[in-house]
């Protein structure tokens, strides 16, 4: 398998997990299922010719098969949302990762909708052009805060992964002019669990790093640092091939209430690593290199020359500046 075959995580290397671990609920490990078999059936054809307004990226790729969007919450019609949100649902119900418990108590068949926030997540989907079925999700989650706060505000609201690591991810990248409205929570880098290896299987993870990119190189200041939590192997080793400098923390301990319908994703032997990275000033370049290789337009000729390409570039421009100061434990 390609080094891009192992993007997305172990969760796009096995297939879904039929019982759910956790609880001896029946009754929630039939709606769990039933869950997971709902979101397998729906296409999503008609979303591109329903999406409002000029997507942040489009990624058409005839080669794949595939079609990529990226858009603010408000550019998705409500019933294609809360259908992504449900992908994002049934992904996570298939991996242990979210309370079956929790979702059977709810009666929750989507990931709870956006509230109303000052700036809008963006979610980029991407699709199979010949079913319409999703076959890979990433998104990058908003600040709660009212108002853009500086990183280094008492008063900042922190994001998921920093209250879950009990860290402050942000405090050393505050400058001025550089607010919390201008950084993003890198959220849920998924690829459908069914899906065979094929070829698709191998652009789906290129894809999803290609609409953010393009997302975040078009919105200009209004991206200025993602942070998150990814595992080592996964979601970092792909935002280091597009060029982000990323600072790791190592060594926290995350954990959620176990009333929280999520405590089961850090409950896992391999834990993610909450990371802090800001936009690197060349992603142009990496945009480039990815779009051409989709496109069919690139000289390279294999997906592994491409990760050497990217790689090589990272490795002779080096390191950029890191935070002015590290994150530090609450």
């Amino acid at each position: 398998m390609s080094a891009a075959g192992h993007a997305a995580g172990a969760a796009s290397r096995r297939s879904p997990a039929r019982e759910q671990a956790g609880t001896r609920d029946p009754r929630a490990r039939r709606y769990a299922r039933d869950i997971i078999r709902l979101h397998e059936r729906l296409s999503y054809r008609r979303l591109p010719t329903e999406f409002r307004g000029e997507p942040l990226s489009l990624v058409e790729d005839p080669h794949g098969a595939l079609v990529t969007l990226t858009g603010r919450d408000s550019q998705f019609p409500s019933r294609y949302l809360k259908g992504i949100l449900g992908f994002r649902l049934a992904q996570y119900l298939g991996l242990n990762w979210i309370s079956a418990d929790a979702v059977h108590r709810t009666a929750a068949f989507h990931e709870p909708l956006p509230h109303a926030h000052a700036v809008e997540n963006i979610h980029t989907v991407t699709l199979c052009a010949r079913s319409g079925k999703i076959r890979g999700y990433v998104g990058l989650a908003c600040s709660a805060d009212p108002e853009s706060l500086p990183l280094d505000s008492a008063c900042r609201t922190p994001f998921p992964t920093e209250a879950a690591h009990g860290i402050d991810l942000l405090k050393g990248y505050a400058r001025p002019g550089l607010g919390s409205h201008q950084a993003f929570e890198f959220k849920r880098f998924l690829r459908d669990q069914t899906m065979p290896r094929d070829e698709q299987y191998t652009r789906v993870p290129w894809h999803l790093m290609l609409g953010i990119g393009e997302a975040v190189l078009g919105l200009g200041d209004g991206v200025r640092i993602v942070l998150g939590d990814a595992k080592e192997h996964v979601a970092l080793r792909h935002l280091r091939l597009v060029g982000f400098d990323l600072h790791v923390v190592e060594g926290t301990s995350p954990c959620l209430a176990a009333s929280d319908p999520m405590s089961p994703i850090y409950r896992q032997t391999v834990v993610a690593k909450p990371f802090v990275a800001p936009v690197p000033a060349d992603i142009p370049w990496y945009r480039d290199v990815i779009r051409s290789f989709l496109d069919g337009t690139s000289d390279l000729a294999s997906w592994q020359a491409v990760i050497t390409t990217l790689a090589a570039r990272k490795s002779h421009t080096g390191h950029r500046p890191g935070p002015s100061r590290g994150g530090a434990h609450k």
